[in-house]
Order: structure tokens, then C-alpha cells, then sequence
């Protein structure tokens, strides 16, 4: 592999792009700080930041992607070069805007591509007056790609607005066309923002007709039991089988962490969470490209994994207390006070494995669960309560948008009642688990009256996801439903959720954002969270 590893003032020296012959490239995402009050007015720092990083890099990547609502907002949107003309904005003569124009240049001087995420806009006449210009211009939330020579080489408007988003952003009416672009190594990439994740369109139906790698800049807010950020890509990545680059932003005060790069079955190649609302760091994979061996690929360059920032991990067995990440402001997902649920009692007889099932509508979830009691727990010490629950019916994603979901699951709480479930123990609190799982196992029967995508999820006390060698994951398709099982293969004592998720994915038919006035959307959202609310305080 032509891989830099010795660095010169100018960065790499004798790097050289991967060949299209080769069986895998270099991906590269960045973490960068949120957006702020006085950070709005440091586009050009952060620009050069990012600049910096690429160049001290010891590694130079084909590909790298920035984060989501880092470098401009709203307030001010920027022109965006017609993809299909092929403009390379750095040194063009027609002036384009500082962060089209640098990054163009950082694109071309450093030989490679780059996805950024700005806000843009179009069909506008001159205004400072932001009502005037939500009112009379069109303004997108729009990724970017550069290539090696600085062309802008694809645009895509975001789909799925979420929230306030339908009050002040447009949407694109070609998401699909617009979020594919070829490379010269030979991959063919896909790319969305944020909560386009969880929708058919345009992320499902990218991967239906055979994208296998996609770009995601993300700012996304981690919520509890099932959409952490790291736990949710992951998962993904996984049943979709396909390479997922995730940028984040970061902004822990507010939820919002989560940075990393995965390999379909391979699972997670480096994932990152972080407490430091400052931190900038760029992170680089060597990612397989699709049907290749991951082993052959990872002999023959051996990547220093230690470019991971995961904490370590230590087990419960050894230290007696349990590590734990605690530096990201977590939300609870309300719509599991729905959930049919059965507390997982301590006092039952641990050497008898316990055999459950429970059922919700049309969904039965059959629970197989092997434990032996943690020694080093005892009457003083703090552990999760555990429930299992089934689930098939209307949820929301992140108590906002409306979803349709199946679930069987195993999750934590912090007491005995559903309520406390979803939640974690502050940061002071020693937790000493009482019991360490040997064997999970949990299958279902989802019906498929409509689309949807069966998922394993799982998340562990430093919210990353179990490893892919952790569990077993197989679905069996019958007629009007897909069975699926899910077994945890390796002993653990540190599991904040395991289960199967599956998303149906809602009939545009039947509901749609893109058919509705942006008022009243919004207005259905704010009663959305304000019956999330009020369900809090109802059990």
C-alpha cells in the first residue's frame, strides 16, 4: 500500500492516491467542536483547523468527511456550484464564498476528496433580513463533494428535515439522484445528513439499488435504549452490510457526539464519544471495499488501531466496578413506557437459565437467558436493574418524529419501574453489576405488512456497541414474516441495551412530511414532544 509515512511541511511525502485495483481505500472522518455564538464568526479558523489536520496527518486519505452545522448556518447560507459543471472553485475567476473556495483548494492541493456540510442557498435576491430570506429564497441543508482537482462534484439537499428544520430549510425533490458520486479508486459512494439515516428515502433506497459506501456528516443526539450515536451506525452498517463513514459533531452538553467509520459484517473499525466540546480530531480506517476479505485486507497494512479513542475496557470481574462513559448528556426515549415489559428479577435461582416469552400486537419475542451472580457484588453495592420487552406499533425517533417500530429487548434501568429504564447512573456513582450474562438469546417473528429494516442493537456502559464477534445475528425469511435471532456468544456484564430493532418504515401514502404545510408539521412535532412530555409524569 502507497501509504504516507513520513511527513514534510507540506504533509505526506511520496504519497501517492489508491490505485482502482486496489481491494480497499483510506477513509479519514473528522470531529470538530459545535457551532456557537461566537464560533459562528470563526469560519475561517475553522477552516484552517481543519486544514491543519490534514496536513500533520501521518496517514493521507483518498476520502475524508467533515461534520454536520460546523462551518456556516441559516443565518448565513452560501452559493453552491452546479455539480454538472464540473467548477473548480479555488483560483476560479467568478468569486465564490471562503468556504467553497478553501476547501476546494485543500481538496486539490492534498489529493483527495472531501464531503463538507453546509448551509446553502438559492433563487435569492439580496437580503440581511433572515424572515426575507426564508420567505423568498430557497435554503438547504446540503452536503458537498470536492475531488482531487477541487471540483465540486456532488450536491445533496437534505431529505428529511427534522423538527424546526420545516419552518426554515427546503428539501431536495431528487434524493436519490442527488447523493450518488463516482470515485477514481473505484467506489461508488452515497451520502445523507443525520436522521436521513433512518428513512427509506433517500438512505434505504441507495442501498437497494447496491451503494455499499456511504458519507455521513452527523450531529446527532444520543438517546437511550436503542439510538446512541455509535450504536445506531453500527447497527446500520451492519444489517445493511455496507461501509459507513460517520463525521460528528461535537456538543456532549447537548447530547450530541459520535464519530466513526464501520464495515458492514465486520463491524465497528473506530468509533469515537467524547466529553471535550472542543476536540478536533481526524480519524482514518483502511475500509474494505465491498465483498473483500477484511483479513486480507488488515495483513497487508496493519493500521494502528490505537488511532481508536474507545476507552479501555477492564470487566466487572477484575475491578468490581463497573467503567462507564458518562460525559454526553443522554434523552430518554418515552415510548418505551408503552412497551410490554417483565422485570428481570434478581432473586431468581441464577443457575436455572430462564426461558420468556412476551407478546405485543402481532409481534411475540422468545427471551433465553443464561447469568451467574458477580461475586464481587454484594448488599452496598450500586447495579442496572434489567427488563426484557416486546413491542410492535407507532414510537417516534428521538420523542420527536413519528415512527413505526418492532422491538424484542433486554435494557437497564436505574430502578424497578419502567419508568427508571433508559437511563444511566450519574457519573459519582459506583455501579457493581450483580449478575454476568453468559447467554442472551432473543428472536422474533416481524411481520412484513410493509418495509422495514430488522436490526441488532446493542450498547454497553462506555455506549459502544458490542463487537461483531460478540454476537450471533441470523433471519430467516417465511412468507409474511422474517425471523430473526439474536445471541449474545460472549460473556458480558456491562450491557446497557441488547435486542432487535426493526424500523418499518412509514408508507409515504400513509405519512408524509414532504405532502404537508411546514406549519403544520411543525406544529404536529411540537405536540409530539409535548405528549412525550406529559406521558413522563402519567405512569
Amino acid at each position: 500500500m502507497d501509504i504516507c509515512r513520513r511527513k514534510g511541511k507540506g504533509g505526506c511525502i511520496g504519497w501517492r492516491p489508491t490505485p482502482p485495483t486496489a481491494d480497499y481505500y483510506i477513509g479519514a472522518v473528522v470531529e470538530f467542536p459545535a457551532r456557537t455564538v461566537t464560533g459562528a464568526a470563526s469560519t475561517e479558523q475553522r477552516i484552517q483547523q481543519f486544514g491543519s489536520l490534514l496536513e500533520k496527518a501521518a496517514i493521507r486519505p483518498d476520502i475524508a468527511v467533515f461534520p454536520e452545522n460546523v462551518l456556516n448556518s441559516r443565518t448565513n447560507p452560501i452559493v453552491i456550484p452546479t455539480p454538472g459543471e464540473q467548477v473548480v472553485p479555488c483560483g476560479a475567476d467568478v468569486q465564490y464564498d471562503y468556504i467553497i473556495s478553501e476547501i476546494s483548494c485543500y481538496a486539490r492541493s492534498m489529493r483527495l476528496y472531501v464531503l463538507i456540510n453546509v448551509a446553502e442557498i438559492q433563487n435569492c435576491t439580496q437580503s440581511h433580513n433572515i424572515e426575507d430570506l426564508v420567505a423568498n429564497c430557497a435554503i438547504y441543508n446540503t452536503n458537498v463533494v470536492f475531488d482531487r482537482g477541487g471540483a465540486v462534484i456532488s450536491r445533496y439537499r437534505k431529505y428529511n428535515l427534522i423538527g424546526s428544520e420545516w419552518l426554515y430549510f427546503n428539501y431536495t425533490t431528487q434524493s436519490e439522484a442527488e447523493a450518488i458520486f463516482q470515485t477514481d479508486f473505484n467506489v461508488t459512494f452515497g451520502h445523507f445528513t443525520r436522521m436521513d439515516l433512518l428513512y427509506a428515502r433517500p438512505a434505504q433506497a441507495l442501498v437497494q439499488k447496491g451503494i455499499t459506501d456511504f458519507l455521513h456528516p452527523s450531529k446527532w443526539q444520543s438517546e437511550l435504549p436503542f439510538m446512541t450515536a455509535i450504536q445506531l451506525h453500527q447497527s446500520w452498517a451492519y444489517s445493511n452490510n455496507v461501509n459507513l463513514l460517520v463525521a460528528g459533531t461535537n456538543d456532549p452538553r447537548n447530547g450530541r457526539s459520535g464519530t466513526g467509520i464501520y464495515a458492514g459484517k465486520y463491524g465497528t473499525l473506530i468509533a469515537s464519544m467524547t466529553t471535550d466540546e472542543q476536540k478536533s480530531k481526524l480519524h482514518f480506517s483502511v475500509v474494505p471495499k465491498y465483498g473483500v476479505s477484511s483479513k486480507r485486507v488488515f495483513e497487508s497494512f496493519q493500521l494502528n488501531r490505537a488511532n481508536s479513542t474507545a476507552p479501555e475496557r477492564t470487566t466487572a470481574e477484575t475491578s468490581g466496578v463497573l467503567d462507564r462513559f458518562t460525559g454526553v448528556v443522554l434523552t430518554r426515549d418515552s415510548g418505551i413506557d408503552l412497551y410490554v415489559t417483565q422485570p428481570l428479577v434478581d432473586e431468581m435461582s441464577t443457575n436455572v437459565p430462564l426461558q420468556q416469552q412476551l407478546c405485543h400486537n402481532d409481534l411475540c419475542c422468545d427471551f433465553y437467558i443464561e447469568r451467574h451472580a458477580n461475586p464481587l457484588s454484594n448488599a452496598t453495592t450500586t447495579s442496572y436493574y434489567y427488563r426484557l420487552a416486546a413491542y410492535r406499533g407507532m414510537g417516534t425517533f428521538l420523542n420527536t418524529e413519528p415512527a413505526a417500530v418492532g422491538v424484542c429487548a433486554i435494557f437497564a434501568c436505574v430502578g424497578d419501574h419502567i419508568y427508571t429504564c433508559g437511563r444511566i447512573y450519574e457519573e459519582s456513582v459506583q455501579v457493581v453489576p450483580k449478575h454476568i450474562f453468559d447467554v442472551v438469546r432473543i428472536s422474533g417473528n416481524f411481520t412484513r405488512q410493509s418495509a422495514n429494516l430488522l436490526t441488532p442493537t446493542s450498547v454497553d456502559s462506555l455506549l459502544m456497541p458490542l463487537p461483531a464477534d460478540a454476537f450471533e445475528w441470523q433471519v430467516a425469511e417465511c412468507s409474511n414474516a422474517s425471523l430473526a435471532n439474536l445471541t449474545l456468544v460472549q460473556p458480558r456484564s456491562d450491557i446497557l441495551t441488547f435486542g432487535i430493532y426493526a424500523n418499518y418504515f412509514l408508507d409515504d401514502t400513509i405519512y408524509d412530511y414532504h405532502k404537508k404545510n411546514a406549519a403544520g408539521t411543525f406544529g404536529f412535532t411540537l405536540w409530539l414532544i409535548l405528549m412525550g412530555f406529559l406521558m413522563q409524569f402519567t405512569f
